[in-house]
């Protein structure tokens, strides 16, 4: 891929060589991961399997977020980025090994600065390994922080990472999730000697997840697609998804693993249309309810009415509709998987209990903690990471029937019209 046009503009680079051996820890708090508020820089990253030795990964910022100073030699308005990465290697017998390390700095010059900036950075990633990558971007003026976990996974040569996309025009590569509105694109994949790709479409509405306290089964959202086609495959050619849902692209039928890029329409991750608003509802309703908002003429009344009749006038009713959907579009932001993040397992708490005070973490595991002023236990929900060939970001909760009285307890207080506090 040219470097020239990936990079848009002016940067200054230091790569500092691999560091000695060290065990992963999960002692401190992550919670800042998943707090809107807590970074103003929002870093995106995504991995790309170039060799079997080899990887990249590609960052994308947004300079328009950083703090720029005239405190330099210049005299200049400059604002700069330090970017910190750590591999671990979690399939070694001595789990938490570091396979590679490094620090990139890159400086913007805020005249004429534009709204993104790609680079592309390598990763010393075997194949056969699974790895995790901790990624750390700091804006040096602000002291501001924000921190990334990726799982690296190269034990499938057919698996998501194996694949990169790309827009048609400056070859700028998507970043994963893999959510593509109704552009056209190219697949990248690092050898030409598969001549076609598989393609599985699944169009049916993804399954919300199961209540906090319910021990039924989780019904199989993959089984026979919808359809299913044959397309020729080599670089440069250029695909379009046609309808809205998910496509599951493979080179070998025999194996599960593949590239899944996902279509949720034109405004996803936010949610804009009146039926869009209807949906996240059901976490507060219950089976007949929901039937009767989604049937209802005017879906836009229906989502009006309920929130006016939760609260106690206009004004708290915009606050709920405010704070319900800000977390329902950064669920989506966070924790899509193979179906929008709000509708999975990090997602559904997500939205009802907000973002925990505490995240605990390994490569395997998060446990999100959640403390009550007026109580001296706190409340812990443990989702463990699940290998999928349709998603990377696959975190399942571990459901207990404990679970119930303060699920209820969340879900009434939003229904009376008040967000649900822990305190």
């Amino acid at each position: 891929m040219n470097r020239q046009l990936i990079q848009l503009f002016i940067v200054t680079l230091l790569l500092i060589s691999c560091k000695s051996p060290l065990k992963v820890t999960i002692d401190r708090n992550y919670a800042n991961m998943y707090s809107p508020g807590s970074s103003r820089i929002r870093p995106v990253y995504t991995i790309y399997h170039n060799s079997d030795s080899s990887s990249d990964m590609f960052i994308k910022l947004f300079p328009i977020e950083l703090l720029y100073t005239q405190a330099n030699e210049q005299g200049k308005y400059l604002g700069r980025v330090n970017i910190e990465f750590q591999l671990f290697d979690i399939e070694n017998d001595k789990k938490g090994i570091l396979a590679d390390s490094g620090k990139l700095q890159y400086t913007f010059e805020r005249e004429g600065v534009k709204q993104i900036f790609i680079d592309r950075i390598p990763l010393k990633a075997k194949i056969g390994k699974a790895y995790e990558l901790r990624v750390k971007a700091t804006d040096l003026i602000r002291r501001d922080e924000n921190q990334k976990f990726i799982i690296v996974d190269k034990r499938s040569e057919f698996s998501q990472q194996n694949f990169m996309l790309s827009n048609d025009i400056h070859s700028i590569p998507y970043f994963a999730p893999y959510v593509i509105r109704n552009g056209p694109f190219t697949i990248f994949y690092r050898n030409d000697r598969y001549k076609k790709i598989y393609v599985s479409y699944y169009g049916k509405e993804s399954p919300l997840p199961k209540p906090t306290f319910s021990l039924a089964r989780e019904r199989q959202f993959f089984g026979k697609p919808d359809s299913m086609w044959t397309l020729p495959f080599k670089l440069g050619l250029k695909y379009l998804l046609k309808y809205e849902g998910i496509y599951h692209f493979q080179l070998d039928t025999t194996i599960d693993e593949g590239l899944t890029i996902l279509n949720f329409g034109m405004d996803f991750p936010k949610i804009e249309k009146a039926e869009q608003l209807i949906e996240p509802l059901s976490y507060l309703m219950v089976s007949s309810e929901y039937e009767k908002q989604k049937a209802a003429t005017n879906k836009k009344l229906a989502v009006d009415n309920f929130w006016l009749n939760k609260a106690d006038g206009i004004d708290r009713a915009r606050e709920l509709i405010r704070i319900y959907y800000n977390r329902v579009y950064f669920a989506n932001i966070y924790f899509t998987s193979f179906k929008p993040g709000w509708k999975t397992d990090r997602g559904m708490i997500y939205v009802i209990y907000g973002p925990p005070q505490h995240i605990y973490r390994s490569d395997s595991q998060e446990k999100w903690v959640y403390y009550r002023k007026s109580f001296s236990s706190s409340i812990t929900f443990i989702f463990n990471y699940i290998p999928s060939p349709y998603a990377l970001n696959n975190y399942i909760l571990e459901r207990s029937e404990s679970y119930d009285w303060h699920w209820r307890e969340a879900v009434e207080s939003w229904k009376n019209g008040k967000v649900f506090m822990l305190d």
